[in-house]
Parts: C-alpha cells; sequence; structure tokens
C-alpha cells in the first residue's frame, strides 16, 4: 500500500473533533497531572473560593489537550508527534456538561526544508455556540505527503 497523497490549501477544514465534558473525566485529568488536592478544576466550594463561580470549570489545559488530539488524528501521530504546535487562548470558561466542537481550518503553508509547514487556524465552540478558545496549530508535511508540483 502506497502513502496517501494530500495536498493542504487555505481554507480547508480539517477533521473536527468533539469532546463532552463531564466532571468525571475532568477530575480523572486533573488527577493524571499529579493534582491531587481541591480545586477549582475539581471542587465546587474551591471553584467558588477560587473564581467566585457557581460550579467548577474545566482547566485550559485540558482544551490544549483536546486540540492537540485533533491536530494528531488529522495529520497522524507520525507527522505531528514530532513537528506538530498548538497555541490556544481560552476566552470563556469550560464547564462540566459542555459539549466542545473542536474546528481548524488551513491557513496557508510555507516550504520547509523536508516538506511543508502547513498552518492551522484553531477554534472550539461549547453547544451554545459561544466561542471557548482560539489559537494556531501546525504541522510540518513530509514532501511524500504533499503533491508533486507542476
Amino acid at each position: 500500500m502506497g502513502r496517501v497523497i494530500r495536498s493542504y490549501e487555505e481554507g480547508d477544514e480539517i477533521t473536527t473533533l468533539v469532546k463532552e465534558l463531564t466532571q468525571e473525566a475532568i477530575n480523572l485529568f486533573e488527577g493524571s497531572a499529579g493534582n491531587t488536592g481541591p480545586s477549582q478544576f475539581t471542587d465546587e466550594h474551591a471553584a467558588k473560593e477560587v473564581l467566585g463561580t457557581e460550579g467548577t470549570v474545566a482547566s485550559g489545559r485540558m482544551s490544549l489537550t483536546f486540540a492537540i488530539e485533533m491536530m494528531r488524528r488529522h495529520f497522524g501521530a507520525d507527522v505531528f508527534n514530532h513537528t506538530g504546535t498548538v497555541d490556544l487562548r481560552f476566552l470563556r470558561p469550560v464547564r462540566p456538561g459542555d459539549t466542545i466542537t473542536f474546528t481548524g481550518k488551513v491557513s496557508g503553508s510555507t516550504k520547509e526544508a523536508n516538506g511543508a509547514r502547513v498552518s492551522v487556524d484553531i477554534e472550539a465552540k461549547n453547544q451554545r455556540g459561544d466561542t471557548t478558545g482560539v489559537g494556531q496549530g501546525t504541522a510540518i508535511v513530509p514532501n511524500a505527503f504533499l503533491p508533486p508540483e507542476d
């Protein structure tokens, strides 16, 4: 089986990732990072004290992890794990019960020694259509994955 030749044109959408946030998932995520004490992410009382909010919030690191997962799934682990980047700004809290949809659109590509650096505009929205995060991702796609030039 040969390699799949993919082109990345400006405006192309990458594969969407949808995540439903539960308190259990947030607790597991925070625990896996070694955070064991109560925090605004795992404890409603702490959230009220620290943030002044009713209820907990998901950490920004959790959204960042999902944006990375979307990029890795689209470009492939062999490409993204070696050359990928994601930079995400958090605009709104993500809460347990939210469904967050991560989308990406190719914003351009530049030649590199071994391929092309593909840039992707990333956006995260909750089920109400509110943007919770925006950012940029990149991956250097090897020449083997690019169409031949005319």
